[in-house]
């Protein structure tokens, strides 16, 4: 008899084998990272508004992490296996070792208070006075009270208020992601029933969702959050023109704060749903303008936002895996990237 049925034997398998394989996988992966040198990996999803955050800030403050990414397009943030990490099913999540810290806000909050010696970089300043100080948490707050997916949502709704959206949220992905969002309530409901445990927490998300979406359907609705959007923005395009001109500052001093981070993805995401001209170009808020052009030269910002072989290898998965299943894809993306990188070696040898 062999050693493996042999141990199959002595140790039956548990009723949840399945389950608590992908959690020892996740934990392998994890332990032969070489992010496990700090113990910082990022649960997260490229195309998650408050994931990016978390990544951009991470960069700004140096950090070696690893990524592990969490599919919410297909709901893996739902499984049971994140469940156990996340009962909200939400992105992004930290873990420290054995600490887990959801939310985008604590998750920075806290690398902050436990990473800023050294060489990382702070993003709270310590060393500008207490007016600054005040002044960073002041707009970042402001700026964080947005309600991103939310705008993101409304503004697939309202396309005449975004007249010219980027990849990824071209029409057929604003199709699919607004049929998701339109049944997004009754799934969380189903979510209750399935998970009794955990029934309070996605009945409270099917109301905030309710809720969000009531808000937003109607034309007059979604105005008013963008006059919101509107507001904020005009603050923020007040203190940049209390130092204008001056290339060495940011949004609220000579360094790149929390603030800043807030601020960059934002109007990443703004310029990315097409809604760049309702709110700042053609003259309508020049130093913001500037401020988006040079924060994009910024390394963490490059190293944040999904590259256009991101976007192309995701569109193909998500149409692939209807033809030719999900292993087909898989091997039919990387034999395509595959022959990508090596064209682009032999040219550059050539």
């Amino acid at each position: 008899m062999s050693s493996w049925r042999l141990w199959n034997r002595l140790l039956p398998r548990p009723s949840n084998y399945h389950h608590v394989v992908k959690i020892m996988a996740a934990s392998l992966f994890v332990l032969g990272s070489k992010a496990n040198e700090n113990g910082l990996v990022l649960y997260s999803h490229g195309y998650s508004f408050y994931s990016q955050k978390v990544i951009m800030a991470m960069h700004e403050k140096k950090l070696t992490f690893e990524i592990s990414s969490v599919d919410i397009t297909k709901g893996v943030q739902y499984e049971p296996w994140f469940l156990e990490i996340n009962p909200r099913g939400e992105v992004p999540v930290l873990k420290d070792g054995i600490k887990i810290i959801p939310d985008s806000s604590r998750i920075i909050d806290y690398l902050e208070d436990n990473f800023s010696n050294g060489d990382t970089p702070r993003l709270m300043p310590t060393d500008k006075g207490p007016q600054v100080k005040q002044k960073v948490e002041h707009l970042r707050k402001l700026i964080d009270k947005l309600p991103a997916n939310v705008i993101t949502m409304g503004s697939f709704l309202h396309p005449e208020f975004a007249p010219d959206p980027k990849m990824p949220f071209i029409k057929p992905v604003r199709n699919h992601l607004s049929s998701a969002d339109e049944k997004a309530s009754d799934m969380l409901r189903g979510l209750a029933e399935k998970y009794p445990e955990k029934k309070d927490v996605f009945l409270k998300k099917a109301e905030a969702h309710d809720h969000n979406r009531a808000k937003i359907v109607p034309k007059e609705g979604f105005q008013n959050l963008l006059n919101d959007v509107d507001t904020v923005l005009k603050e923020v395009e007040k203190e940049l023109e209390s130092h204008s001109g001056d290339d060495k500052m940011w949004l609220c001093t000579d360094s790149f704060t929390i603030a800043d981070v807030s601020l960059t993805i934002l109007l990443d995401r703004l310029y990315l749903l097409g809604m760049e001209s309702y709110f700042w170009t053609n003259g309508k808020k020049k130093n913001i303008e500037v401020y988006y052009g040079r924060v994009q030269q910024r390394d963490s910002y490059k190293q944040t936002v999904p590259t256009l072989c991101y976007h192309l290898k995701t569109l193909l998965m998500s149409q692939l895996n209807t033809i030719l299943g999900v292993a087909g894809a898989s091997s039919a993306v990387a034999a395509l990237f595959g022959g990508i990188k090596f064209w682009q070696r032999n040219a550059k040898e050539n």
